[in-house]
């Protein structure tokens, strides 16, 4: 049986391209046991099957985009997964990053869609929150990038590029909005 994704709801509000970034820098935990020891495939009724996982150095499974709720040998499918995001996870962390930036709603969609997956990904740069905050673009860039975790990404053989590549993103749209 050839796998066929389910259909990605198309991104109308930028809460929803928010939601399609996230999607696209996290990954889900695909257990293809679990399509396979359902023959009637109930547990996949729009697409494959997710499955909970330990997270390196946490005691609690992560099950979906960042739900920590999950436990030992959950399932879940790809499309609860972007319905989790979009309904519950998105409006939490948007009151998140409009706590650490007051004036959040009025940066660029760019800027804030970034921000919003910054902080999703567990926000810990009090330095460069205060530079974003006065406005000072170019150096809250660099100084996102002044950080034991990016060093490590982008070490010689990291398996955490992943971290990079997203740090990168808010890096470049702090600049960008230093250019508008």
């Amino acid at each position: 049986m050839d796998y066929l994704p389910y259909e990605v709801t198309a991104a109308v509000t930028w809460e929803d391209r928010a939601a399609h970034r996230i999607m696209e820098l996290e990954g889900l935990n695909y257990s293809f046991k679990a399509i396979h020891q359902r023959e009637d495939y109930s547990l996949r009724p729009s697409g494959r099957v997710t499955v909970a996982y330990k997270e390196q150095g946490k005691e609690k499974y992560a099950i979906d985009y960042g739900d920590n709720t999950g436990v030992k040998g959950q399932y879940s499918t790809e499309k609860a997964a972007e319905v989790n995001l979009k309904t519950k996870l998105i409006p939490e962390y948007i009151r998140r990053s409009r706590n650490i930036f007051p004036d959040y709603d009025t940066y660029s969609e760019k800027l804030r869609i970034e921000i919003l997956q910054s902080v999703f990904r567990g926000w810990t740069s009090d330095k460069t929150a205060k530079l974003i905050r006065d406005e000072d673009w170019f150096l809250a860039a660099i100084e996102f990038l002044n950080d034991a975790d990016y060093e490590a990404a982008t070490a010689p053989n990291s398996t955490t590029r992943g971290i990079a590549t997203r740090m990168e993103a808010l890096a470049n749209a702090l600049q960008e909005e230093g250019e508008m």
